[in-house]
């Protein structure tokens, strides 16, 4: 057996017994001083369970690492020696203690988030890093100075990962078992013997942890334990991807991990959709789901193996295959993700009646939308009106746009209010009145003629009565400056009413304001002349 290979297994079997051995010691003192997880509403638990399995393995991994420095000098010193070992370790040593100083005395959720940055900062500057993704030969993309933000977001993200998925016994541990094994053959392939190492080291800790996890529990594996294990799986994965993505890219080892990366990114979106805390929790992760479908715990947790195994079956598939079918076979592997999370009720509750909507104001709101971006385009010129006539012409473009019935704008002389203006202001003739009467029936209930007044060419004055669709807005600036009053009519019976037309209606409001102050500033005439009344 190669030197190396010796010390591969030397790792595995002494974390292993070491585990064994403490883990017992550690769960008295643990039961001896209180620390202890407390059930609630949330946890699967109903009694008291200590939390330290976590600080037994981290304990029992670096124990073994020290005897392995001692019996194998010439494989660390050729091997393992180095500035990015060092910082591995540095950062491995800050997400434990930030795992354990939460389980002590619960941490704020960004007291937690940035001690996770630092961790993986530290791994980062050691020269732990993402600089480039690719997809065999199909891409290539080269990160530059996106590498310190991807490399650290993927390093959190697994910490994370593995922390929300330690809701069952066995479950965090198993699955970092089968990742940590899968990990430790893609650095072999790559002869990474430091990453090898940590994997062994880890895979024996967990295979040790297990035999006290496994349900019936007797120890959790605290916060300590999964951020620690979350930090060097997180690390392994980026080492395990090597430098010639071309032949290995980073999605193999990525899949290594990829159950709990895809819970805890599910998550996060759930929570934002539903407008919940991001930090928060919730029970909803999938083995809450599973245990809902009537699976028993040991059930939820062997599937969820199954899932781990085949996921990471999948990894040494794309492993042999490094051509177009890779990228097939990967829409087989999401579609097949999709369909399991169907069947055990993931997307229960998701009305696509109600989702799909969503999706589209959240696009309409960030411009993606073609009708978005073309308003935007309106509302810029309105905000570039600097005289009354292109306010005016500018206007009947965008009424034309939301396909509004008679659009009309009454503009204030001072800062008295608006219904001043009627009483004063030149009454319209019958004629006028008859021709208008939704406009003149308006909840102004106003006698004096518009300063702009635009009637739709397209939409018939005998439809005008039917399914009317009404909004009057007061144009008061931030300081209080009354403008006048913008009012909209719009016949349902001719056009529908959009579920974007209100919010189409507020911007122009704003850019309507912009406008009326900027030609105001133009004039140069103050507030204490009428200089916004009267468009030709």
């Amino acid at each position: 057996m190669k030197p190396h290979l010796t010390v591969f297994v030397f790792l595995f079997v002494c974390t292993l017994c070491l585990t064994l051995v403490l883990m017992p010691l550690f769960i008295r003192v643990a039961v001896a001083r209180g620390f202890v997880d407390i059930p609630n509403a949330r946890k699967v638990h109903s009694q008291p369970m200590p939390r330290i399995g976590g600080m037994v393995i981290f304990i029992s991994l670096y124990l073994a690492m020290v005897f392995a420095i001692w019996l194998f000098p010439t494989v660390f010193e050729q091997y393992f020696l180095g500035k990015l070992n060092l910082f591995l370790v540095l950062g491995s040593v800050v997400a434990f203690l930030v795992g354990v100083a939460d389980d002590l005395k619960r941490l704020d959720p960004w007291q937690k988030l940035l001690m996770q940055l630092m961790a993986a900062g530290i791994a980062f500057a050691g020269g732990i890093r993402i600089d480039s993704i690719g997809f065999y030969s199909l891409f290539q993309v080269e990160l530059d100075w996106l590498s310190p933000v991807v490399t650290i977001f993927w390093i959190v993200l697994v910490i994370n990962a593995f922390n929300l998925i330690d809701g069952l016994d066995g479950l965090a541990g198993g699955v970092g078992l089968i990742a940590s094994g899968i990990l430790a053959y893609v650095c072999f392939l790559h002869n990474n013997l430091p990453g090898m190492a940590y994997m062994a080291a880890i895979a024996g800790g967990l295979l040790g942890f297990l035999r006290y996890n496994f349900y019936p529990a007797s120890v959790f594996m605290g916060d300590g334990g999964s951020y620690f294990l979350g930090y060097l799986l997180g690390v392994v994965s980026i080492l395990g991807a090597g430098k010639n993505t071309a032949a290995m890219t980073f999605l193999v080892p990525m899949l290594a991990v990829a159950l709990p990366v895809i819970d805890v990114t599910l998550a996060i979106l759930r929570r934002f959709v539903r407008g919940q805390e991001i930090f928060g929790a919730d029970k909803r992760h999938f083995h809450h789901m599973l245990l809902r479908q009537g699976l028993s715990h040991r059930g939820a947790v062997l599937f969820l193996y199954g899932a781990a195994l085949c996921i990471c079956g999948s990894a040494l598939v794309f492993i042999k295959i490094r051509d177009e079918r890779a990228f097939f076979l990967l829409l087989l592997l999401g579609g097949a993700i999709l369909y399991g999370l169907a069947r055990v009720g993931y997307f229960h509750g998701y009305d696509a009646k109600a989702l799909l909507p969503w999706i589209m104001d959240v696009g309409d709101g960030i411009g993606l939308r073609r009708s978005r971006r073309s308003f935007f385009n309106l509302q810029l010129k309105i905000n570039g009106a600097r005289t009354l006539p292109d306010l005016q012409r500018h206007l009947e473009t965008v009424m034309a746009h939301l396909d509004i019935s008679i659009g009309a704008l009454y503009l204030a002389p001072d800062r008295q209010a608006l219904e001043l203006r009627g009483e004063d202001g030149p009454r319209p003739d019958e004629d006028e009145r008859r021709q208008m009467t939704p406009l003149y029936a308006s909840v102004t209930h106003r006698r004096a003629q518009p300063d702009w007044l635009w009637h739709n060419p397209q939409h018939p004055m005998d439809q005008l009565h039917r399914r009317l669709f009404r909004v009057e807005m007061d144009l008061y600036n931030a300081a209080g400056r009354n403008f006048g009053a913008l009012v909209l009519l719009k016949s349902q019976a001719v056009s529908p009413v959009s579920h974007y037309t209100l919010n189409r209606i507020e911007h122009l409001r704003r850019s309507l304001l912009n406008a009326l102050e900027n030609i105001e500033r133009e004039s140069g005439r103050g507030n204490a002349t009428p200089t916004v009344v009267g468009l030709p």
